[in-house]
């Protein structure tokens, strides 16, 4: 396989080798477009292979975002056609709160006609070890849990198998232009010229945005969120909808349980770098996960921990904490006066297959589906050392050493 840089033409170059950048690679390639995908490192190491792998229904969003809450259900049905064998066994998610924000919920799933049932307290208290009904009461929904990086895995091999000339270790410093048309990208090994540019570089886009000139670089807004690992097996995912309270969904591949918390603060950053874990944060999570879990279920003194970024394109119609959760599709012939040049920003994983489709629509000017159909999972052995190891991983792996 091809990794290094071309000289040659391309009709697009897709900057970033997220889980946005391998479905917009793969759909153009697939509609008869010549495609090279530039990646700074490995393929999936920036957001994609470091969250809970969590499709979401939209019922996290009902309250404070319900603007995604239709594509989040589509978003479901698609993940389940494109990536059958990716997905985790169960689909059970706990949602977890006092009475009074769980009655605020149930009011709104059921206005969006979300299948729900009250979980029983004695359900609770084989796996919560504080499930006091007074205090703590839950509902049942539907969640997919995803193999991230087995989903970067399957993307990758896509890509190599319909044409795309995936690069990897080499980082897109800004989009060059000439007379309002797109010319290609400057890396830091060289130019690529390209017809189109389509730049998905998730922390790191705004930089690219700023070399290249573009007004919308002020627009975009990355944060961190902490999040953890743990060696163990949940029988479901568990979110709290009380600001700080934990959200632990199991693996999909399974050993290992993820965690964070709903609502907790996040910093916000400015481009990639190597930001710190906060001890303390990580600390004290485990600490609490002690208390809520019944023993034996995960083990709280083994975590591994880290920082997942986000960013997002604010367009006015942020929350309290200053998020907007859905996708972004900005064309800079409207924005920049230069034609040939897009920038995508997925929101969320969930929403990575309507980023994509839009984006490949404005590059093509035809709209695929909005799901893809499975690939042959023979041909991972082809792309498994340019994708990344996600975090929990390489702390086990590290451990055995």
């Amino acid at each position: 396989m091809a990794i290094s840089v071309s000289t040659g033409k391309y009709d697009c170059i897709v900057a970033g080798g997220g889980v946005a950048g391998l479905m917009t690679a793969a759909r153009l390639s697939e509609q008869g477009m010549s495609v090279a995908l530039v990646e700074g490192a490995l393929l999936g190491s920036g957001s994609t292979t470091r969250n809970h792998g969590m499709v979401h229904s939209g019922a996290l969003y009902a309250r404070w975002h319900p603007e995604v809450v239709g594509a989040c259900m589509q978003a479901q049905t698609a993940y389940r056609s494109s990536f059958p064998k990716l997905l985790a066994g169960t689909e059970t998610c706990w949602y977890i709160g006092s009475p009074a924000t769980m009655h605020t919920y149930d009011m709104l799933w059921r206005h969006h006609d979300m299948a729900q049932r009250e979980v029983d307290p004695r359900e609770l208290r084989d796996v919560l070890a504080v499930p006091d009904p007074l205090t703590v009461s839950a509902i049942e929904g539907h969640e997919l849990l995803i193999d991230t990086h087995g989903l970067i895995s399957e993307l990758a091999a896509r890509c190599v198998s319909s044409g795309v000339e995936v690069i990897v270790g080499t980082r897109v410093l800004r989009v060059l232009t000439h007379d309002g048309v797109v010319r290609g990208v400057e890396t830091a090994a060289g130019v690529i010229d390209a017809a189109n540019v389509v730049v998905c570089t998730g922390i790191g886009t705004r930089d690219v945005l700023e070399r290249s000139g573009s007004v919308v670089a002020p627009e975009l807004s990355s944060r961190l969120e902490t999040m953890m690992a743990f060696p163990g097996e949940l029988p479901c995912a568990i979110v709290g909808l009380e600001f700080g309270w934990p959200a632990l969904a199991p693996c999909a591949a399974g050993g290992s349980v993820l965690a964070s918390r709903y609502g907790a603060p996040q910093r916000f950053v400015r481009g990639p770098a190597r930001w710190p874990v906060p001890e303390r944060e990580i600390t004290e999570l485990a600490g609490e996960l002690s208390t809520w879990l019944r023993p034996g279920l995960i083990d709280t003194t083994a975590g591994v921990g880290w920082v997942c970024s986000k960013t997002e394109h604010l367009r006015g119609s942020s929350d309290q904490w200053g998020t907007e959760p859905n996708y972004t599709l900005i064309d800079h012939g409207d924005r920049d006066g230069i034609t040939g040049w897009w920038t995508v920003l997925p929101g969320k994983m969930t929403l990575a297959l309507h980023a994509s489709r839009a984006t490949a629509a404005a590059v093509t000017g035809t709209e695929p589906r909005l799901g893809m159909r499975p690939h042959d999972r023979a041909a991972f052995g082809e792309v498994a050392d340019l994708v990344d190891v996600s975090p929990w991983t390489a702390h086990t792996q590290a451990s055995t050493r």
